[in-house]
């Protein structure tokens, strides 16, 4: 009797879980992002811009010297020697680096923010070990602290839940499939997106 009973509670608490599992982890993601990762990327972010607002479109000697190490040193570290394409790719990687953590943060378009930081992290992780020499650590090695090999990985895994669960009801993607659902001619398209 008692086994039973012990049962249907285990059963009820599992149940319970499952139900607010869909809600609670891509909140619990996006809090710990906010937490752990948002200012990270934004002091990053910070030293990328160039004085003023040409800074917007300009970006500083230490913007190149981050995202294309190797290219900058290649041409003495003057921006002029610079080419568009590199300078496209350091403003890509700039923006990147500021609107996608607000994106995730904030919950809007969750899912394609997600994604676009899973590659910012797997460039960032590339730059730092061929463009500044980061050993890359291993796994299984008894040490969490390895810069890429460990804590990536663990940033990668909160990435991977926005990708797979959405944004949950607590976000900006939430808000607008509601509104969009509301809307006859869009019910069915608006539960795709906005999750």
């Amino acid at each position: 009797m008692k086994m039973k009973v012990l049962k249907q509670h285990y059963l009820a608490a599992t149940d319970l879980l499952d139900r607010i599992a869909n809600e609670a982890l891509p909140l619990c993601a996006r809090l710990i992002f906010a937490a752990t990762l948002t200012v990270f990327f934004w002091r990053a972010v910070l030293t990328k811009f160039g004085d003023g607002l040409t800074g917007l479109v300009i970006p500083s000697a230490g913007a190149y010297g981050q995202i294309l190490p190797q290219r900058f040193a290649s041409v003495g570290y003057d921006t002029d020697a610079l080419n568009s394409l590199d300078w496209l790719i350091v403003m890509l990687g700039t923006y990147g680096e500021l609107f996608l953590p607000i994106m995730i943060v904030i919950g809007l378009a969750t899912r394609f923010a997600a994604i676009g930081m899973i590659g910012f992290l797997l460039v960032m992780s590339m730059v730092d070990i061929w463009g500044h020499n980061v050993m890359p650590g291993q796994l299984f090695d008894g040490d969490p602290g390895g810069i890429i090999a460990d804590q990536r990985l663990y940033w990668l895994l909160l990435l991977l839940i926005l990708v797979f669960r959405g944004a949950g009801a607590i976000s900006v993607d939430h808000l607008l499939g509601c509104w969009l659902a509301g809307r006859p001619e869009n019910r069915q398209s608006s539960d795709m997106l906005f999750r």
